[in-house]
Parts: structure tokens; C-alpha cells; sequence
């Protein structure tokens, strides 16, 4: 697994007072899927609003998340309980499309960007779109 793309995600994206913690089961092999099953239901409360550029269940569907994806379209490391996604490398545009489909959390690290989707439940999926520059993205 990719350690350096883990800490960059924690230290940057997750709100302060649960980052050590995240990156101590995210980065410890016996831990890595109860830490990666934190965002089955609760990634807003793990994610820094500071960086967050939008949510929402048709993210996928906003003009400037499909411009986002064209243009940022490199290698992306994908996180999951779901055993044939954990930790895939793949386009951010494929690894959208894979966690549109999935059936639990998926968290997409890319290159000072990350989008998370909750697991689809009952009213719902929670899907966060995140960066470094969040003003400079933002419609």
C-alpha cells in the first residue's frame, strides 16, 4: 500500500482531532479496514469542511466535477473494504465510475484531491469531493 498517498489524504483532508488515530488503522494492516469503514456512514464528520468543494448524491452530475475529472484524469489509489477495490490504481475517471457502483465505502486519493463515497444505504450515499485549493475549484 501506498503509505505516502495515506498520510498526505489524513494530514490534509481529515479533521484534526481524528487524524491520528485514522492514520494509526489506516496504516497498520490489522486495522486498515475498520479504519477504511469509518466512512461507511459518517465521512462528514472525518473531513475537514476547509477543504471540501461539494457534495452530494449527483456529484457525478455537476458541469465542474466532470471538468475536475477530464482534466485530472491521472492515477488515483483507490481505498475500500470492498475487496476488489482496495487498493486498485486506476484513472480518476474509471475510479469514479467503480465507486459509483460499489456496494460499500470507496475513497479516491489522487494528487492533492480526494473524493469519498459513503456506502450506499437506506435515503442515500454520501459523495465528497475534496481538495487542497477548494476555493479556486468551487462554482
Amino acid at each position: 500500500m501506498d503509505e505516502t498517498s495515506v498520510t498526505r489524504f489524513v494530514n490534509t483532508f481529515i479533521v484534526e482531532n481524528r487524524r491520528e488515530r485514522l492514520l494509526h488503522e489506516l496504516t497498520t494492516p490489522k486495522k486498515r479496514y475498520r479504519g477504511i469503514s469509518r466512512f461507511c456512514h459518517r465521512a462528514k464528520d472525518l473531513l475537514d469542511p476547509a477543504f471540501l468543494v461539494a457534495e452530494g448524491e449527483d456529484l457525478e452530475r455537476l458541469p465542474a466535477f466532470r471538468r475536475f475529472v477530464r482534466d485530472h484524469n491521472g492515477p488515483c489509489l483507490l481505498l475500500s473494504p470492498y475487496p476488489w477495490l482496495d487498493e486498485e490504481i486506476m484513472p480518476l475517471e474509471k475510479a469514479v465510475e467503480q465507486a459509483a457502483v460499489c456496494p460499500d465505502a470507496v475513497l479516491i486519493l489522487g494528487d492533492g484531491f480526494a473524493v469519498v463515497f459513503e456506502e450506499p444505504q437506506k435515503g442515500g450515499r454520501g459523495r465528497f469531493w475534496m481538495s487542497e485549493d477548494p476555493v479556486r475549484l468551487r462554482d
